[in-house]
């Protein structure tokens, strides 16, 4: 488990969020770049769109989470979840889900929703690990020939 400080995001984020998400190949595979990764936070920003950072003790960004609770009823809904890569599987990823979960809870919401690449079996199995329970397949959702799985978590 790595040691770090788990904050709402900030805007001087999104150019550390942009490049996790452009060195991922999750996301090179919907073709995000840096600057369209930029581009689309910043709109998340503008749209005050929810969110949580991990930053290390050398001040560094290693993972986020961005959410809102008008996309699916009154469900909170992760848009966009990453962990940098060389820091996956050390507990950042569940120290994020737990503080969107925290939050909501605290906001009177009692469900999360999420939506994973289906060919994604990494994060599949970790939000099963998380408590998320899948809920179907939406072909071709974001994409031509790649679906995605909903997921939930009831938040007790």
């Amino acid at each position: 488990m790595t040691t770090n400080l788990i904050r709402e995001w900030l805007s001087i984020d999104i150019p550390s969020i942009a490049a996790i998400m452009a060195d991922h190949p999750l996301w090179q595979h919907y073709g995000v770049t840096e600057s369209s990764a930029q581009h689309r936070l910043t709109i998340l920003w503008q749209d005050q769109e929810r969110g949580f950072v991990s930053m290390s003790g050398n001040g560094f960004v290693e993972g986020f989470v961005l959410y809102n609770t008008q996309t699916f009823g009154n469900n909170g809904y992760i848009r966009l979840f990453g962990v940098a890569q060389n820091l996956t599987s050390k507990g950042t990823g569940a120290k994020l889900l737990s503080a969107v979960e925290d939050r909501l809870r605290e906001d009177g919401i009692d469900r999360l929703v999420l939506l994973c690449t289906e060919w994604n079996g990494r994060a599949r199995q970790f939000y099963v690990r998380q408590g998320f329970f899948e809920v179907g397949i939406l072909p071709n959702w974001v994409i031509e020939g790649t679906h995605e799985v909903m997921y939930a978590k009831t938040l007790h």
